[in-house]
């Protein structure tokens, strides 16, 4: 425990930095340093007789007052009630105070302080306390538990003992003039506030910072979702570069701090700000389509395959214009496979763009036309030798097929690794996955997985998920040798896959039980379920990884979920059998396909 002969020393010792500007100490203070905070309770209480210390600690202010006599509890929770909404730390909702008297090692008091309702008001500049001050703080529990119970009438009680009195006259309001003095002497700052004029050691922590900084200049004037969006975006990368700080680092201590408050700022975005702005219907599609997916070049242009039911694939910019109907028909001869002559139509399931947005890969659930008899069906096995399919390559200049690549058959999703260097098609009836190499447009493996390989999901690390929907698991392959392992138990017919952008999370549809998983792959283990409505179908997640977006085909609805704590934060509905969705991180809108004949359009 502190004792306070310490702390006295603390106070002293710091002249030998010279002084610190009233706006530094404000600037320091407003920013949610804590040691700041008390150096300026001090400069008001010390003058009768009373210390202050303060802390952050998982995310919460706690205040220590040590004096020689019993501090009335009404004045002194005043004190820091008013100091704290006069430095507008409004992300602060509340803290805790603790009264002890000198040289005790027990509080007489312990009260919270409650703010209000938080808002994102809080700078984040760079606080580096000393590190032997701060590892004292943080290993010396002085926010001690009670010996005993204290209830309302116990606080009552001991608020009757010898008082004393916190006149508003002399509270720490003086050092949040609007017109400052020029200086304040650094004889008044502890030596832990004082080291905060050190610039920090680690690269990391400096660029951390500055992405703080960038989030809480967009937060104070953010007016859209877009605004909060690009706030959130430099929190996260803010909080990204904390984490690579080593603990061996001078100012690893400062830097958990700091990532504890960040966090804290991004949650409050998400939930106060980004959660509250709901989609809006901003436009529906209609025509000669019957759309099974709709994917986003990530480059503007929106490609909807209408399946055979309309032989076509149909293609829209951000305008919502229909730019060109794209037809099935194909002779795929053209493209070397001289055994089918004549002409060929096929039936566009799903695309997938390459990384660079110039090339589309269209699956076709079958094939129709010269050499083809039609034959495939959703209840198959490979010992009813189904004829193989076909892959589309679109190019996004041209907007026409320009090569046919053959592979399993009904080949249902359709992924492009990161790196371009392969093609993957799931094929529902031959129950394997293709492998094409699009440098030579051709397949070069297939890998067998069992009945009913569907969603591809794949990493940075070469690792693409497969959703495996006649099962209950999702199978991992290794695309450097082509192993597969296995996630096993995620649940009942797992559908459609997405990967957050850190790729740290997998998320997977459930159709066989409403549910969408969330997967810790580091782990291999579901850390969450949640509800979406009856068999959902595709989803896609929002740039940030912030959101999930979820078709429900059985329920016509389509649910925002928030991947932070897996809860629904909006459900709405749309025409019937919606089944694909795709998001565009340019406009923060959501494209949603309804087999029934529409495509709509959610601002969100």
């Amino acid at each position: 425990m502190l004792q306070s002969s310490y702390l006295r020393l603390s106070w002293l010792s710091v002249s030998v930095y010279g002084e610190m500007t009233q706006a530094n100490l404000l600037q320091l203070a407003q920013s949610g340093d804590a040691d700041a905070i008390a150096a300026l309770m001090n400069a008001s209480l010390q003058a009768i007789g009373v210390s202050a210390r303060a802390v952050f600690r998982d995310g919460n202010l706690h205040v220590l007052l040590e004096s020689e006599r019993t501090l009335a509890p009404s004045p002194a929770i005043e004190f820091i009630r008013r100091g704290i909404a006069r430095l507008g730390l409004g992300w602060l909702s509340s803290a805790m105070v603790y009264s002890r008297l000198t040289g005790r090692s027990s509080p007489v008091w312990v009260q919270e302080v409650r703010f209000g309702t938080p808002e994102f008001v809080a700078n984040p500049f760079a606080i580096a306390v000393n590190s032997n001050i701060g590892a004292e703080i943080g290993n010396k529990d002085w926010v001690f538990p009670l010996p005993w119970p204290v209830s309302p009438f116990m606080l009552s009680m001991l608020a009757s003992l010898p008082l004393v009195f916190l006149p508003s006259s002399v509270i720490w309001f003086r050092y949040l003039a609007t017109t400052p003095p020029t200086s304040i002497n650094s004889a008044t700052l502890p030596l832990a506030t004082r080291a905060t004029a050190t610039e920090p050691s680690s690269d990391s922590l400096n660029k951390a910072f500055s992405q703080a900084n960038q989030a809480y200049v967009i937060g104070k004037t953010a007016q859209s979702k877009q605004d909060w969006q690009k706030a959130a975006t430099h929190w996260k990368q803010a909080i990204a570069l904390l984490k690579t700080v080593p603990k061996s680092d001078s100012q690893a201590a400062i830097a958990q701090q700091k990532l504890a408050e960040y966090q804290q700022q991004l949650g409050y975005v998400i939930k106060d700000r980004l959660t509250s702005q709901g989609m809006v219907l901003v436009k529906t599609i209609t025509g000669d389509i019957a759309p099974k997916s709709i994917v986003h070049s990530g480059k503007g242009l929106f490609f909807a395959q209408n399946m055979m039911y309309r032989h076509s694939v149909t293609v829209y910019d951000r305008q919502f214009k229909l730019i060109k109907t794209i037809s099935d028909q194909v002779k795929l001869a053209d493209s070397g496979y001289t055994s089918y002559p004549g002409t060929q139509q096929g039936s566009p399931v799903e695309a997938a763009f390459s990384p660079d947005g110039q090339t589309a890969w269209v699956s076709n659930y079958e094939m129709y036309g010269d050499g083809f008899s039609s034959t495939a069906d959703d209840v198959c096995s490979p010992e009813q030798n189904h004829a193989q399919s076909f892959l589309y390559r679109i190019s996004a200049q041209s907007l026409a097929v320009d090569r046919a690549v053959q592979v399993g058959a009904v080949p249902k999703y359709v992924a492009t690794t990161p790196n371009n260097r392969y093609v993957l098609a799931s094929n529902w009836c031959s129950w394997d996955v293709s492998v094409i190499d699009p440098a030579q447009n051709k397949e070069v493996r297939r890998i067998p997985l069992g009945p009913y390989p569907r969603g591809i999901a794949i990493a940075a690390n070469q690792t693409a998920y497969v959703a495996v929907m006649g099962s209950s698991d999702v199978a991992a392959i290794n695309l450097t040798d082509f192993s597969v392992n296995w996630l096993r138990d995620i649940g009942n017919a797992p559908r459609h896959l997405n990967l957050d952008p850190a790729g740290k999370y997998l998320y997977a549809t459930l159709n066989g039980e409403g549910n969408v998983a969330k997967i810790d792959l580091s782990t291999q283990a579901v850390v969450a379920k949640v509800t979406t409505g009856n068999a959902p179908r595709s989803m896609t997640i929002s740039g940030d990884g912030q959101f999930l977006y979820v078709a429900n085909y059985d329920s016509d609805t389509i649910s925002k979920v928030r991947t932070a704590d897996m809860q629904v934060v909006q459900a709405i509905a749309v025409n019937a059998a919606p089944i694909g969705i795709t998001y565009d991180n340019d406009t923060h809108q959501v494209w949603v396909a309804a087999y029934s004949g529409s495509i709509q359009v959610f601002q969100d």
